[in-house]
């Protein structure tokens, strides 16, 4: 075998290797996310449970990513969630990135009406990424 015909081999395992690594920030998001003040899950079919001083709540979510413009200081909403809470269904907007692969931050641009006031969701949250266990890896969430 020629010195080109390994380059050529080696370049073809490594993009076959990565090719199976790469997700698209829709599955990225998918899973567990939390920090000391909430704890929320995407799931993959758009059905999100959401975990705070407030309580447990479930709802559906719509993750549009989309990329900040250079030098921009603000937000462009690209995750809605709304959830159901006692009484009232709350519609939230944030601008999710993606820091590492296991941590994302949300940027909270939702319109906060008076009666949200005890939410936990602060303008800023970094969350860290759940390990799945083991025994469910690769199965449904």
């Amino acid at each position: 075998m020629t010195v080109r015909q390994c380059q050529w081999l080696i370049m073809a395992a490594v993009g076959l290797a990565t090719a199976g690594c790469y997700q698209t920030p829709q599955q990225k998001l998918v899973g567990r996310w939390y920090n000391a003040e909430m704890s929320i899950r995407f799931q993959e079919d758009g059905s999100v449970r959401y975990n705070s001083a407030a309580g447990l709540s479930r709802g559906r979510y719509e993750f549009v990513p989309t990329p900040m413009a250079p030098g921009s200081q603000s937000g462009t909403p690209n995750l809605i969630v709304e959830v159901n809470r006692p009484g009232q269904r709350v519609r939230y907007h944030f601008e999710a990135v993606f820091l590492a692969h296991d941590r994302l931050r949300l940027h909270d641009l939702s319109p906060h009406s008076s009666n949200q006031t005890n939410e936990s969701i602060h303008q800023f949250a970094v969350l860290k990424r759940a390990a799945e266990p083991a025994n469910q890896a690769g199965l449904a969430r």
